[in-house]
């Protein structure tokens, strides 16, 4: 998922360059050509070469975030936003599709990003359905598809980075040792959530999720504040953590809305507890606070202790090699692809806030200036994701969307068929939290049998669908944003696109 290259050279010049992978932290040139890393020191140098003046800035490979949300329920109108705007140069969609999604997130996400977007499937076929919903519900993880699980790691390996789990809800440990099965199957990491951010459940899972993982592993939330954490009641790091981390399982941070603690971040830190990944499980509402962007988490853990070199390991080469990507990413060898952050350390107090309302003041902000993807320059924009546009998710429903009027015929030919189909189906709108998830499910079927016999393919499709309700272009499952739709409004709309009245719903 990335981006044709350019041709000409680079020089990043006089800038600390700081590449764990290659223990380099020292001042020095880096040379960019034709999109690739040609050196970093010296080198030989064209007349034509393009000079970026680095003097004052520290130069790293470009960040890698392995936990974010792009596409879903908690995506955005525009991805790159998180991406390389911020200094980010891959990142990871965690969650968001599951295994009878994986192909709407392929359709859609294929070509979105300049950022180089991967995926982490949820262990639920459907994927993450939201905030709102209450998770947890062992039906909903329907039936567990081995050979398509299968056939999805063959054909599309390069983008499935793990499978995600979630280590919380009403059923014990099933779950668990389902999805690391699973993982074992296919052989990928397992990456599980930790913490009861919703209800607490009978049967607590977290030592059992850090008994449960193996080597390469990842577990995120380790310093979240909510039910299942990992301290005990006396404040101690429980000793699952600590074997765990023995036996070389990955600790995560996820910071997001509600998994980042001061009060448990600085307990287990100062007991050994080091998170071998920083990420920031950035969606939607939280780029307004408290995550804002991956440098706002790493920012924060320079104020708990790290120093620059070891909070920039973790979001380069350590992460590169958590989810198998550091033959391209996670740092500046000669060959791999230019993906550059330029940044500085801003020094003077900052108050940094955790997901309960507690703050630190810092001494010291990473903010990134600018970002190469393939030899391609982005100068940092660290508020564009923080439009309401971009992350405010709403059904347009007073007018139709303009993008609706560039469908073309045969997309409004099979928006009519799906009107028409939709006709006979019965579903209630409802809050999320009482999602009836098989109305969802049957929903998503049905679309796929239009589009099937329509002969369309799924990626105009599904866009037929996003026009006719959605003003800004944020993806979700198609069962699911369906299901969101009073159903005579959802009609009438698709009659008000198509111009066929003998779809309006009576009654």
């Amino acid at each position: 998922m990335t981006r044709s290259s350019p041709t000409k050279q680079i020089l990043i010049k006089g800038g600390h360059v700081i590449d764990a992978a290659q223990a380099i932290d020292r001042k020095a040139d880096v040379m960019i050509d034709d999109g690739q890393i040609s050196w970093v020191g010296d080198g030989p140098i064209r007349d034509d070469v393009e000079v970026v003046d680095a003097s004052g800035h520290y130069v790293s490979p470009g960040f890698v975030d392995v936990h974010i949300h792009a596409y879903g329920t908690l995506g955005f109108a525009d991805p790159d936003s998180l991406g390389v705007w911020q200094g980010v140069t891959s990142f990871v969609e965690a969650g968001g599709p599951g295994i009878n999604t994986f192909d709407e997130f392929l359709a859609l996400m294929g070509d979105r990003t300049v950022t180089d977007l991967y995926a982490g499937l949820w262990l639920r076929p459907m994927g993450l359905i939201g905030v709102n919903y209450i998770e947890g519900d062992v039906r909903t993880l329907m039936e567990i598809p081995i050979v398509k699980w299968i056939d999805a790691v063959e054909q599309h390996g390069d983008i499935l980075r793990y499978v995600k789990i979630g280590a919380f809800g009403q059923y014990g440990t099933g779950p668990i040792k389902i999805g690391k099965g699973l993982a074992e199957i296919l052989g990928i990491p397992a990456y599980f959530h930790i913490g009861e951010f919703q209800q607490v459940p009978p049967q607590i899972t977290t030592a059992d999720a850090f008994q449960a993982a193996g080597p390469g592993d990842m577990i995120t939330h380790i310093y979240h504040g909510n039910p299942g954490g990992t301290l005990d009641e006396d404040g101690k790091v429980l000793p699952e953590v600590i074997d765990a981390e023995k036996r070389g399982v990955l600790f995560d941070i996820g910071f997001g809305s509600y998994n980042f603690s001061w009060h448990v971040a600085e307990r287990a830190f100062d007991q050994g507890i080091v998170p071998h990944i920083i990420s920031s499980d950035l969606q939607q509402h939280n780029v307004i606070g408290p995550v804002y962007s991956l440098a706002n988490v790493m920012t924060v853990f320079l104020r708990l202790g790290l120093s620059l070199n070891e909070v920039l390991e973790r979001v380069t080469i350590n992460a590169a090699r958590a989810i198998s990507i550091d033959d391209r990413a996670g740092s500046l060898f000669r060959g791999h692809p230019a993906d550059v952050t330029i940044f500085r350390v801003d020094e003077g107090e900052v108050e940094l806030g955790d997901c309960q309302l507690t703050t630190r003041t810092g001494s010291r902000t990473i903010v990134p200036v600018i970002t190469f993807k393939d030899g391609i320059r982005f100068d940092a924009d660290m508020t564009r994701c923080q439009d309401e546009k971009n992350w405010f998710w709403q059904i347009s429903e007073d007018v139709v969307p303009a993008r609706a009027g560039s469908l073309d015929m045969s997309q409004k030919k099979f928006l009519n068929a799906l009107a028409g189909e939709l006709m006979h189906e019965e579903w209630k709108n409802a809050s999320a939290e009482r999602l009836d998830i098989y109305s969802a499910i049957s929903l998503q079927d049905i679309f796929h049998e239009v589009r099937t016999s329509s002969g369309l393919p799924l990626k105009p499709a599904l866009e037929a669908v996003y026009a006719c309700f959605l003003e800004a272009p944020f993806t979700m499952q198609i069962g699911l944003l369906l299901y969101r739709l009073d159903k005579d409004f959802a009609l009438e709309r698709l009659h008000a696109v198509t111009g066929h009245p003998q779809h309006v719903a009576v009654g």
